[in-house]
């Protein structure tokens, strides 16, 4: 069987990212009714309580995604012209194609600006630990401006076989995946060190009646488990479309186009997931302390409140038993 060619390496790419869009369009969807409206269908937020950054990040990734999938429906309706596919191919500095590189990278920068930001709100937007972060997300701007640059120049070679895009458009990936992998270890550490320090520190306050409800999962350890499987899905298709394009395989059109659509489904994943387990969780009126902890995925406010129940009904009644033998033993001595 032949090598599958650019050609048809398009059209099946078509197609998967159509598919891929159409999800994506359905998380969009529940993202932004979980950002303008109140739970339980009680109408809508005001708008001083919207996450604006959230809501802004929500409307402008759709329109990059459109765009870049209307201009591949564009190319595959030019193939049926006279001049054909292949001499599209071979045309990289096109206004067509420099569009679609940058969709492809302003959607990246994007959704590592994001998680860059999420690490510095949850911890207490220190600029320290934003650091490295930050430099990451420059290196990966930097990398994707001067592709843009060495794109335009290039009409003489496909994708897979531009020898001047191939060094910069690695490192971009290649810094784009170090990002995710580092800023998301990062917010995970800072999750598990909050997790075991409320655990510590209400162990010694748990009643046994609520010692049952110890094995279930907190809020902090399902937003923990929301963040790495958001990560883990994005991290693998950049990591997938960096090792075919390193390759020159033709799979680079079908893992480029997956990992497009694939940025807005795990960021809207996390706002919808994170509401969810918050809707879910279980609470308890009794007297809590709440250590503040800053996560950016919370509804309007950044400060995640973590309650550590005390239950103090139990002393309570205790108490009221010990008041009132005291009170009968008085009443008694009186009456004597």
């Amino acid at each position: 069987m032949p090598p599958i060619t650019d050609q048809q390496a398009s059209v099946v790419a078509l197609f998967v990212e159509s598919v891929c869009y159409g999800i994506y369009l359905v998380t969009l969807g529940l993202s932004l009714r979980t950002l303008l409206w109140v739970k339980h269908g009680e109408g809508m937020k005001p708008w001083s309580q919207v996450n604006h950054l959230m809501l802004a990040v929500c409307l402008i990734m759709p329109i990059t995604a459109t765009i870049n999938l209307a201009l591949n429906v564009v190319r595959a309706v030019e193939s049926v012209g006279p001049s054909g596919i292949s001499e599209q191919f071979k045309d990289l500095g096109s206004d067509t194609e420099v569009t679609k590189f940058f969709c492809v990278n302003f959607q990246t920068l994007v959704a590592d600006f994001m998680l860059t930001y999420r690490c510095w709100v949850i911890y207490n937007r220190s600029w320290l630990m934003a650091v490295v972060p930050s430099l990451l997300w420059f290196g990966v701007f930097s990398a994707s401006t001067l592709n843009l640059v060495v794109l335009r120049q290039t009409h003489d070679e496909s994708l897979t076989a531009a020898k001047a895009l191939r060094p910069i458009i690695t490192s971009f990936w290649a810094t784009s995946i170090a990002l995710n992998i580092f800023t998301t270890s990062l917010i995970v550490w800072r999750l598990y060190r909050a997790e075991k320090g409320l655990a510590v520190a209400s162990l010694s306050r748990i009643s046994d009646s609520s010692r049952g409800r110890r094995g279930r999962d907190s809020w902090v350890s399902k937003v923990m488990r929301i963040i790495i499987e958001s990560g883990v899905l994005y991290t693998s298709v950049a990591i997938s479309t960096c090792i075919t394009y390193v390759t020159g395989s033709q799979g680079v059109y079908v893992t480029s186009a997956i990992e497009m659509q694939t940025v807005g489904i795990a960021f809207n994943m996390i706002i919808i997931r994170v509401a969810l387990a918050d809707s879910t969780g279980y609470t308890q009126k009794t007297t809590k302390d709440t250590i503040p902890l800053q996560i950016v995925a919370r509804q309007h406010t950044t400060d995640l409140e973590i309650s550590v129940t005390k239950n103090t009904h139990t002393d309570h009644d205790e108490l009221e038993s010990t008041l009132a033998r005291k009170r009968s033993e008085t009443m008694t001595e009186s009456n004597v």
